[in-house]
């Protein structure tokens, strides 16, 4: 696994110090509020109980709402339809595995990823984990390439960590049990933003949707201020705002009137 790449953080020859940059970043941190955290767990909480919530993993059931499934845990539209093409024949027997089975989580997480031989490794594990996080919220966690994509030594998680460590690992099993502890320790980042407030976490329904509501808003303050900053602001003004970024890493619609399909 790659070392996190500067590369990937700061423009060169500006370094972090840039002013315009620093502008940047301000700009957008002003942009995440604790109500579009609440939101987006809403939103989240609110398709959990209509998609997820008693989810059925025969082949008819499955079927019918596969498509919003698979929209559901890939962040952009192509990697949804590589999704329901992969699946098209309607075969869905790995998922009841995945979900249900006897093994230890990590171990059906692996075996999930390395029966699916020509999907891409890591929709693979988006659509895993993405599975078992929407489906049981409170017992499983996320692994998709915004958190942390090994392959590049990229995400959202090493930055909050501060390095790549924690997460680097030697086989599936053992990356998913790393994330799982990158993304725990990344609450306490959270609680320390302003952004963990009561109305957000002593909810039942949000609570369990809080991290992934804020690391998504976490990872889209860092896209912006890596992207957004090199552009001018007639440019900027054609980027989804933050919030609207977030809900599109985790398989939702936009809010609000703006024209923002370009991600």
């Amino acid at each position: 696994m790659l070392p996190q790449r500067q590369s990937h953080i700061i423009k060169q020859k500006t370094g972090p110090d840039d002013p315009e940059l620093q502008a940047t970043l301000q700009e957008a941190l002003a942009q995440v509020s604790p109500e579009d955290v609440i939101a987006i767990a809403d939103e989240l909480a609110e398709r959990h109980a209509r998609l997820f919530l008693g989810l059925q993993t025969g082949s008819a059931s499955l079927a019918s709402s596969f498509a919003d499934i698979a929209s559901a845990v890939a962040h952009t539209k192509a990697n949804a339809r590589t999704l329901v093409n992969y699946f098209a024949q309607g075969d869905y027997s790995l998922f009841e595995q995945l979900l249900h089975g006897d093994a230890p989580t990590p171990v059906r997480v692996a075996t999930f990823v390395e029966k699916l031989t020509t999907l891409d490794t890591r929709l693979a594990l988006e659509l895993a984990t993405g599975l078992l996080h929407n489906t049981f919220p409170s017992q499983h966690w996320l692994w998709t390439r915004w958190l942390w994509d090994p392959t590049v030594g990229t995400g959202i998680l090493p930055l909050l960590a501060g390095s790549v460590h924690n997460l680097q690992a030697d086989n599936l099993a053992d990356g998913y049990v790393r994330v799982g502890a990158v993304t725990a320790m990344s609450v306490k980042f959270g609680e320390g933003t302003g952004l963990f407030v009561e109305a957000l976490t002593s909810d039942e329904k949000r609570a369990p949707f809080a991290n992934s509501a804020f690391l998504a808003c976490a990872y889209s303050v860092y896209l912006y201020g890596t992207t957004s900053w090199r552009l001018s602001r007639e440019f900027n003004g054609l980027l989804p705002t933050l919030p609207n970024m977030a809900r599109r890493l985790l398989g939702l619609r936009k809010s609000g009137n703006r024209v923002e399909d370009v991600l």
